[in-house]
This record gives structure tokens, C-alpha cells and sequence, in this order.
């Protein structure tokens, strides 16, 4: 070995020497070292995502005014009663940080437009005989802030902005404002919002007021499991009981042919829906359209560039029309009378000889004629609703058809008003 390799050798054991030799002492003058160990669990949002269609009604058709929609933002007052036009200014696709999309023929989210609120993925009219068929719009809200807790499995997320729940084309409203989603650590948690809308007398379409601004809980969450992107999760409904406000259509009861759909939204929303005169839309009422009434699923995302995916709502189950007695083919809608004036008069004819149920039946739509809701769903009857630019034909028998089978109910003593009871 050379000498300059030894003299290396050498001093690389003095200096090993030397680090094990003060290791002791620094032991002995008791030198505290902290270790902090980040919280990786936790997480400041900033632009979280809320996503959320409510339910199907919300998308579907009506039998008066074409169909229910949702808007960005909080509308305006319309003034009364009445069916929403373009020219209004009422409706908006967008609002700030809250947009409402819709879902091509792709499955691609889109914004929605006016022209295409009563449309579904398809292109095709949304029809108010079938909960199944629904524009499936959602409403989008981005910018929430707040804190997320992965490891824990909590969350608190505030957004700012509004979005409008507009039934019958506009003819009954409400808004919902400034979200605030709050998930517990046993997987339960709570979407809240302010409420805001407009009530209208039952007896005159004229008489119009505001609903003072009120909390309400939009959603009940249970089994909520956070995920590093958000979550997805459907909200309570199936099996939920409520107590109806005094003078509203009382909860059906739950049956072989509810079962699968029955249930209700939390009783603060009912509550304050039957201010508006929406309560039944948003419970099992014994309605035609009680399969479109259960929660669909709610999306939300702790980065709004990066969202999880768009929740699909299931498909509600299918029901048919309205059946009356008697009608060749089932339905009124699909009987065997020619044109649309004689099915409306064969309807009323055949109503007359089934009795005091069939009345009923004929003229429910999502809720029973005895309801204390806003809109009479009279035209039921045919199965048919009005958009815009249908026939006058069409037009002219479902006001036949209405008006018989209210005047044979009426005479036989089997139809009452409901704000005359």
C-alpha cells in the first residue's frame, strides 16, 4: 500500500473515531430533537364542485306548461302565476360560479340552453305520462371553500351562488342559496341551503307573495365515504316518513306498488314547500309521478378541474298513463277513439261509468285532486300535456276532456274543491 493511501486510511479512522466518541456526550447533554409529522389527511379547499340533478320530477314533463326545470341563479318575481317566456329573463343557463347542465345523445355534459329544457338526452320532448323520461339536467355550482379531513372523514365546504327549482314552465318556483355540505365522521351529513320563493293563492292566479328566506336541508347523507377527489352518494329518500303540513296531501301509504319508490325529502324542505305549493312533489303523495320523486345521486368535488365523475340518475320505473275503465286499448291516451276530441269525450264517458275512483285517478297528476297544491293537474285525464306549437286539436280536447269528466264528477257528488272542503 502506498504511503499516500495509508495517511488516507488513517485519518478516515481517526475521524469514524471521533464521530463515535461524541455520540455519548451529545446523548449525556440531552439534546431534544422534534419530529413533526405532516397531517396529510387534511385539506383546505378552495374551488370545490357541488353536482346534483335533486331528482327526476325536477327534469320532468308536466301536464301544464310543458315541463319542470332548473335555472342558474335566484330568479326573479314573474308577478303572478303564470308560464315562464325567454322573453322573461327569469331562466339562466349560467350565474356566477352555478351553471346548469344537460347530457347529449353522447352522454357528454353540456350547458343547457332554453330551447332544450324540455328535452331529453335524445332530442325528444319530455312526456309527463312516463317518470322515466326527464331532461336529466343538473345544476353545477364551483368555488366552494372549506376544509376536508381524509383521515378523520370530515368535511365542511361552503359555496356561494343560487340555483331555481321551476315546476309547471314557471308557474310555481323556489331557490336555493349559499349552500353548506357537512360530513360527520360516522358517515352521516347534511347539504343545507337558504330558501327562497314565491306562494300563490290556489283560487286566483293573481294573488302573489314572497316566502321569507328560510334554512332549510336540502339532502340527508348517510354512508358518505370521503375519497382524495370527493365523493358521490345518494341521499336519503327510500323509506323516509314525513309529517304533512295541515291541509296538504297526506304521505301514501307504503305498499307492494310504492315500495320500491316510496318515501320523502327531510321535513324542513316538505315544510317549507307547502308555502310554495310544491310539498307533495317531494314525497310519495299517491301521485302518477311518484317514481320520479326519490333523490338522485349527489357529486361532490374537492377540485372543480378536477371532478369526479357526473353522477347518472337511474331511470325511474316506468308507469303508465293514467287508466280509465273501459277505454279499448287501456289508457285514454292510447284508446281506440280517432282523433283527439273523441277520445276526450269517450274518456269522460267512460269515467262517468267507473265510479268516484276513476274520477280521482283521471284527474291526479303528481298529486291528488284533494291536494292543497298550487296547480290543478286536470289535463291527467288524457295522459297529454301542452308544449308549445302542439295542434289546436290537441289543445281543445284536453280542455274537453278536463272539463267533462269535472263536470260528471262534480254532478255526481264525487269531486269537491279543495279550498272548499
Amino acid at each position: 500500500m502506498s504511503a499516500r493511501l495509508l495517511r488516507a486510511a488513517s485519518a478516515a479512522v481517526l475521524a469514524l473515531g471521533a464521530v463515535l466518541a461524541a455520540a455519548p456526550a451529545a446523548v449525556a447533554d440531552d439534546v431534544e430533537v422534534e419530529v413533526v409529522i405532516p397531517d396529510v389527511g387534511g385539506l383546505e379547499v378552495t374551488d370545490a364542485q357541488l353536482r346534483w340533478g335533486l331528482n327526476l320530477e325536477v327534469g320532468g314533463g308536466a301536464y301544464a306548461g310543458g315541463c319542470n326545470f332548473l335555472s342558474a341563479g335566484r330568479a326573479g318575481d314573474a308577478g303572478s302565476s303564470r308560464v315562464w317566456t325567454q322573453d322573461d329573463g327569469l331562466w339562466a343557463a349560467t350565474d356566477g360560479d352555478v351553471r346548469v347542465e344537460k347530457p347529449d345523445a353522447t352522454g357528454a355534459w353540456r350547458t343547457a340552453t332554453w330551447a332544450g329544457r324540455c328535452l331529453d338526452r335524445d332530442g325528444r320532448p319530455v312526456q309527463a305520462s312516463s317518470p322515466a323520461s326527464a331532461s336529466e339536467n343538473q345544476v353545477v355550482l364551483d368555488g366552494g371553500v372549506g376544509s376536508v379531513d381524509l383521515d378523520e372523514g370530515t368535511a365542511t365546504v361552503r359555496w356561494t351562488g343560487s340555483f331555481t327549482v321551476a315546476f309547471y314552465g314557471g308557474m310555481t318556483y323556489w331557490s336555493a342559496s349559499d349552500p353548506v355540505l357537512t360530513v360527520e365522521a360516522d358517515g352521516t351529513g347534511t347539504l343545507t341551503a337558504t330558501a327562497s320563493g314565491y306562494a300563490a293563492s290556489m283560487a286566483d292566479a293573481g294573488e302573489w307573495a314572497p316566502v321569507p328566506p328560510t334554512s332549510v336541508t336540502l339532502a340527508t347523507l348517510r354512508g358518505v365515504e370521503l375519497g382524495p377527489d370527493g365523493f358521490t352518494v345518494t341521499p336519503e329518500y327510500l323509506g323516509v316518513r314525513v309529517d304533512v303540513p295541515a291541509g296538504g296531501t297526506a304521505q301514501a301509504a307504503r305498499d307492494a306498488s310504492n315500495a320500491a319508490f316510496w318515501g320523502a325529502f327531510p321535513q324542513d324542505l316538505v315544510r317549507f314547500q307547502a308555502r310554495t305549493g310544491q310539498a307533495s312533489y317531494w314525497y310519495t303523495s299517491g301521485g302518477a309521478r311518484d317514481a320520479a320523486k326519490p333523490a338522485t345521486p349527489v357529486a361532490v368535488s374537492w377540485d372543480a378541474s378536477s371532478p369526479v365523475p357526473a353522477p347518472v340518475a337511474p331511470p325511474g320505473a316506468a308507469v303508465p298513463a293514467v287508466p280509465v275503465a273501459g277505454a279499448s286499448g287501456g289508457s285514454a291516451a292510447s284508446g281506440g277513439a280517432s282523433s283527439p276530441v273523441a277520445r276526450a269525450v269517450a274518456a269522460a264517458s267512460d269515467v262517468a261509468s267507473a265510479g268516484p275512483a276513476a274520477a280521482v285517478a283521471a284527474l291526479q297528476a303528481s298529486t291528488v285532486l284533494a291536494a292543497a297544491s298550487l296547480i290543478p293537474a286536470a289535463a291527467a285525464v288524457t295522459g297529454w300535456f301542452v308544449l308549445e306549437g302542439q295542434a289546436l286539436a290537441w289543445s281543445v280536447a284536453g280542455l274537453l276532456g278536463a272539463a267533462s269528466v269535472a263536470v260528471v264528477g262534480f254532478v255526481k257528488g264525487w269531486l269537491v274543491l279543495p279550498w272548499a272542503r
